[in-house]
């Protein structure tokens, strides 16, 4: 139990002086240094339960329909050129993955004149987004500024220079150790421990014992030398799901409220009006991030994508489509036509995702207005 005790406080001492160290080289050396942060987000992210709050708030901006527009119109010839693209589904992952790790620079890595075929990453760590700096080498003190290369260079922003993960990591540390220290116990006090008491002291004996307790396994029964006393010392713990499993959770719950900002959407709550108010959270959350998305996309990748050749107006610019609920549109469009107003066909066919052969009073009309031969 000592050497367990031991070898856990080691641990737990490295991975935090591990964080200090990044901490310190990101705020207080002459040139901030940006990968040994890189390098604990990269461990923090094995956390399954942080990975599965981060994508949850990526995915509620990124999964959204981007259009282009012109005074609010969408133009679907200019959409084409970011609609199904892989190249624009990445950006918009990695744009809003900064969030968490700080900034990120997408580099247009392929393209001819008005197509973009690829775009990577640069390595975070070398970066200095303090100075808008990419570094030639992680231990250099030489680059370029990425922020005067406006075409195939997109710096994104979301968060801070350091990002939502610096916060995240503590927690992480703490849950990864109690993980392991629920597995020690488990392992020290989960199962009875058997212990044989034999009057042999020949060694060749006790090994022989011994394999044979190893190799009982679930078995109810043992053959073992005559003077052998066998004792079953049953766990008499009863507190480790209280001390490890509610560290844990509270650990969950602390890494969804700064993540999510709440807790209910992605745990069991209770009651109908909590689990409203703490979804309606999420949504301003969520809002405040497709702002920045559309700020990114167009301040940024639009300017970049004239650049490269795009045929893009001035006036155009990236925006999300609003779709519509039927069932509350058509109430709305029901109190419309009873007010005289008349409905285009085309905009009840994409509304409804009808098709419509003709529409009430098209044949009277046609009557009214015959065509001059």
């Amino acid at each position: 139990m000592v050497d367990v005790i031991r070898r856990q406080r080691r641990l737990w001492r490295k991975e935090l002086t591990d964080l200090l160290a990044a901490r310190y080289a990101k705020y207080n050396a002459e040139i901030p240094r940006n990968h040994l942060i890189q390098e604990v987000y990269d461990d923090v992210m094995l956390d399954g339960h942080l990975t599965g709050i981060t994508e949850n708030r990526t995915l509620r901006t990124t999964n959204k329909t981007y259009v282009f527009q012109i005074d609010g119109i969408t133009d679907d010839k200019l959409t084409e050129y970011i609609k199904d693209k892989e190249w624009f589904e990445f950006t918009k992952d990695e744009a809003h993955k900064s969030t968490y790790v700080g900034e990120n620079v997408l580099w247009i890595s392929e393209f001819k004149k008005g197509e973009i075929l690829k775009v990577e990453i640069i390595p975070r760590g070398l970066l200095v987004p303090e100075r808008s700096t990419l570094l030639y080498d992680i231990n250099g003190t030489k680059g370029i500024d990425y922020s005067e290369i406006k075409d195939i260079l997109l710096p994104a922003r979301f968060y801070s220079v350091v990002g939502l993960l610096e916060k995240a990591a503590v927690y992480t540390i703490l849950k990864r150790h109690s993980w392991s220290s629920w597995d020690e116990f488990e392992e020290l006090f989960g199962i009875p421990i058997r212990i044989a008491k034999i009057a042999s002291q020949s060694e060749t004996v006790k090994n022989e014992v011994a394999a044979w307790l190893e190799e009982m396994g679930s078995a109810p029964y043992g053959v073992f030398p005559l003077g052998t006393e066998v004792e079953i010392k049953e766990n008499s713990k009863t507190d480790s799901f209280n001390v490890f499993f509610k560290k844990i959770e509270a650990l969950d719950k602390e890494l969804s409220k700064l993540v999510l900002h709440q807790t209910m959407t992605t745990e069991n709550g209770a009651s109908k009006a909590q689990g409203t108010v703490h979804e309606n959270t999420m949504e301003q959350v969520v809002l405040s991030d497709e702002k920045k998305m559309l700020s990114f996309l167009n301040n940024k990748l639009v300017p970049a994508m004239r650049l490269l050749g795009y045929k893009i107006p001035d006036n155009a610019k990236i925006a999300v489509e609003k779709t519509k609920d039927p069932n509350s549109q058509i109430t709305i469009d029901g109190v419309l036509m009873s007010n005289g107003y008349v409905l285009k066909q085309d905009y009840i066919e994409q509304t409804y995702g009808v098709e419509i052969e003709s529409m009430p009073g098209s044949e009277q009309k046609k009557a009214d207005n015959p065509k001059k031969p």
